[in-house]
């Protein structure tokens, strides 16, 4: 059941990485697309029998009865035909190769939305798949950052140990008493209020992980002073090794088994941050197309029980975090289970 749960978790995240690679052409409209007149229109219904007989998939236009309830109905006289593989907008395949083709929608009014629309009239599906992307790439950036000042910072104290060691470490427990939140909330307020797509992202990723490296330097510390008395260390010490090719060489290897279960565990720390953050109206504007950004409008209860849809991207982030956590919990189990097995 253990292994059937990691390789569902797995699974979802390998997915994550294929929708946010393809998500424009999975997408039927760009996800930035305002249709005022279709604002909260609920999924388009694909429907297969046109009467009686068996056909190509099709959608009805959905026409707004009640502007003041928001209420839709299908007209269901003059029937519009889905496309597949059709050229729609244009875009980039990981940035660099230009597409137009689309899996399923339609290039024509009336639009097909799967999963409805926002206040704006906003595709609600194509901006989620595009959040999927944004939301990696701040996983990625922020692992990448907080990695690099964990190892470091890590590394200096337990190699060279001394008033070097002590200030490090009193520094990082500095650092984990800071009120993270209001400090983020007090540096965003001296910058402007809108700021381009990646200023935005290495404010975010950077704020994060500048509160959230102590765990990995701590751990890495400890790690080193335990290696650093094996006989390995010291018989390359005796022959003149220098520290930074000792830890390269000698030490690097026996430390990857933790990095790398640390940087699963801190994955979820961006994901959420990303998503508060954009939610507080400090991170991703609606420009951003991030899960945090389309969460503002749980803000209205409304959006709670009368449009449902609008909370896909709030399953996303429950789903996703789940799936690192359960990963994060069994690759610690397996560094734990591997380290008694040393011991004995």
């Amino acid at each position: 059941m253990k292994s059937l749960t990691f390789r569902l978790s797995a699974g979802f995240v390998l997915l994550l990485v294929l929708v946010s690679i393809f998500s424009d052409f999975l997408s039927s409209n760009p996800p930035g697309m305002q249709n005022l007149e279709q604002f909260f229109q609920p999924p388009n219904r694909m429907h297969f029998f046109n009467q009686t007989a068996l056909t190509v998939p099709f959608v009805y236009r959905m026409e707004l009865k009640d502007p003041l309830d928001t209420r839709y109905k299908e007209n269901t006289e003059q029937t519009y035909p889905l496309q597949f593989f059709y050229s729609g907008y244009s875009y980039r395949l990981l940035g660099l190769i230009p597409m137009n083709c689309h899996l399923l929608g339609r290039s024509q009014p009336p639009y097909y939305y799967p999963a409805g629309t926002d206040d704006f009239g906003r595709d609600v599906l194509a901006r989620v798949l595009a959040g999927t992307r944004t939301s990696l790439l701040v996983m990625l950036l922020g692992l990448l950052l907080y990695s690099a000042l964990g190892i470091s910072i890590g590394a200096l104290a337990g190699l060279f140990g001394g008033w070097i060691d002590s200030l490090l470490m009193r520094f990082s427990e500095f650092v984990l008493a800071l009120p993270a939140l209001y400090i983020v909330l007090s540096l965003r307020a001296f910058l402007p209020a809108k700021m381009p797509f990646m200023q935005n992202l290495l404010l975010i990723v950077g704020t994060i992980a500048a509160v959230a490296w102590p765990p990995m330097a701590r751990g890495i510390r400890g790690l080193i002073l335990q290696l650093r008395n094996s006989v390995f260390v010291e018989a390359a010490h005796s022959l003149g090794a220098s520290p930074w090719h000792i830890f390269r060489r000698h030490m690097f290897p026996g430390l990857l088994p933790f990095i790398l279960s640390q940087l699963v565990v801190a994955a979820p720390i961006f994901l959420l941050g990303e998503v508060v953050l954009s939610f507080l109206n400090i991170g991703f504007h609606d420009a951003g197309e991030s899960w945090g950004s389309m969460l503002k409008n749980l803000k209205d209860a409304r959006v709670l029980t009368d449009f449902w849809w609008n909370l896909l991207p709030l399953g996303m982030v429950f789903v996703t975090l789940l799936c690192l956590n359960l990963l994060g919990s069994r690759i610690s189990r397996g560094n734990q289970k591997g380290k008694d097995t040393v011991r004995l």
